[in-house]
């Protein structure tokens, strides 16, 4: 997966991030939703943009399916 990539994501996390050793609540439903990634971290994670829900996640590669490869 590369940069600009237009993926699926295809696990919904439960926790958005860990503040102070508390897991907050992840506050959109992400699984299935198209994204587009933004930073790829050593073909094993990646950060995505979900514009529609204006929100950024780190996902793994796994829990992401491509739809449309950028060039």
């Amino acid at each position: 997966m590369k940069v600009g990539d237009l993926v699926r994501c295809l696990f919904q996390p439960r926790s958005s991030s860990v503040q102070n050793g508390v897991c907050l609540p992840m506050p959109h439903i992400i699984k299935g939703e198209l994204g587009v990634i933004l930073k790829a971290r050593n073909n094993e994670s990646s950060r995505v943009a979900f514009p529609q829900l204006g929100y950024e996640h780190a996902l793994s590669n796994s829990a992401l399916e491509v739809v449309s490869e950028s060039r």
